[in-house]
């Protein structure tokens, strides 16, 4: 098992551009999935070079999330924008970002994950180990990391154990 986790990072490491693939080796801080009545939606994982969460905004992390569903990038869309309506960004900032979302992100089948990986600068998104549009600026990259990592997120539970709580 030791042999075949090796090789499946190593593989996930050639198959990624190099400024993505550190992330790969990074330690998981936490993970929870997201369940909504019945349905389970997505399983998150956090990922930081020390395996630890400091609530900094100078932190290199990785947000992955495997999606257990189909949802049309619309959907998410929406998803995101409550989200960020819970936490209190006004609307001009959130159509701003959802503008800039939706000309990178997809719609998601079940099976698929999405990789968004920020460090102090910038944030991005990953799909198939390939970037999915432009970097995206500090601010927008923190406003989306607030959605699981803010202490005022919607869904506490899944908060603490995405930081290792």
């Amino acid at each position: 098992m030791k042999t075949y986790s090796i090789l499946l990072v190593l593989i996930m490491t050639v198959s990624l551009p190099a400024q993505a693939s550190s992330w790969v080796t990074w330690p998981t801080v936490g993970e929870s999935t997201l369940k909504w009545g019945w349905w389970k939606i997505y399983t998150a994982q956090l990922k930081t070079p020390t395996g630890k969460y400091v609530a900094n905004d100078a932190n290199d992390l990785a947000l992955i999330i495997y999606y257990l569903r189909d949802i049309d990038k619309q959907d998410l869309l929406k998803a995101t924008d409550d989200q960020w309506q819970h936490l209190g960004f006004t609307s001009q900032q959130r159509q701003q970002w959802l503008s800039q979302l939706a000309q990178q992100w997809p719609n998601v089948k079940q099976g698929d994950r999405l990789v968004f990986v920020t460090n102090a600068a910038e944030g991005r998104f990953y799909q198939h180990g390939k970037p999915l549009g432009k970097p995206l600026s500090k601010s927008l990259s923190n406003a989306f990391i607030s959605i699981w990592l803010s202490t005022n997120t919607e869904y506490p539970k899944l908060r603490l154990q995405l930081i290792g709580q």
